[in-house]
């Protein structure tokens, strides 16, 4: 059988266009939740989707410590005045800052973001009884590996 020359076209284009988009395709599935540092007690609960990795770190008794999502664009959308700490996360400088849980006001509730290396966002949120759960979940997540 003898195809056109526009129909050959098309062809030879969809099949490349499918490689391109099976690339990212393919980089969205190895992804996977940052490493945890050596030692460390915690435990992550993953969930996927095709735009997004959901990771909550997870305590022996069964509490989330803090929660980090990676997707190509964040919904963090930070106002200077909630600034509250600041720290180092995966070696870039950044600010925490300050948001409230409607149901849970007595919680010390903080969030920060970041750019990965290969474009997308890290997001992060902390909740913490006290300030000293505070201080430990942000120096675990200061050494969380990307």
């Amino acid at each position: 059988m003898k195809l056109n020359a526009t129909l050959r076209r098309w062809l030879a284009c969809s099949g490349v266009g499918l490689l391109l988009c099976a690339a990212p395709l393919h980089a969205q599935e190895s992804a996977s939740c940052p490493k945890l540092p050596a030692g460390s007690t915690l435990q992550w609960e993953e969930i996927r989707n095709p735009d997004l990795l959901f990771c909550k770190a997870i305590d022996a008794s069964g509490n989330e410590v803090f929660s980090v999502m990676v997707s190509r664009e964040s919904p963090f959308d930070p106002r200077r005045s909630n600034r509250a700490e600041s720290s180092s996360i995966n070696g870039q400088n950044t600010w925490w800052y300050r948001t409230e849980i409607a149901t849970r006001p007595d919680v010390l509730a903080r969030e920060a973001a970041i750019e990965l290396s290969n474009g997308d966002v890290a997001y992060f949120n902390v909740q913490a009884n006290n300030d000293s759960d505070l201080q430990h979940a942000y120096a675990t997540v200061a050494t969380l590996g990307f």
